[in-house]
């Protein structure tokens, strides 16, 4: 049987994504991302219910000064 759990971590790892939220439902990711409280390109992986930033928000020496 296949663990979504971590399929979805990994996965979330391999394409360099931050995690911004933990135990958050469907709804209140849908109203975040509505009233823009998070950045454009966030995904909510309903296995874990944790919100995952655009993909490279995890590279921190590739910011620039003003995403800090």
């Amino acid at each position: 049987m296949k663990d979504w759990r971590e399929i979805q971590r990994d996965n979330a790892r391999r394409e360099r994504r931050e995690l911004l939220a933990e135990a958050v439902t469907f709804e209140r990711f849908s109203e975040m991302a509505k009233s823009k409280r998070i950045p454009a390109g966030s995904i909510w992986c309903w296995a874990t219910s944790e919100i995952y930033g655009p993909i490279g928000s995890a590279d921190k020496e590739n910011r620039n000064a003003s995403a800090a």
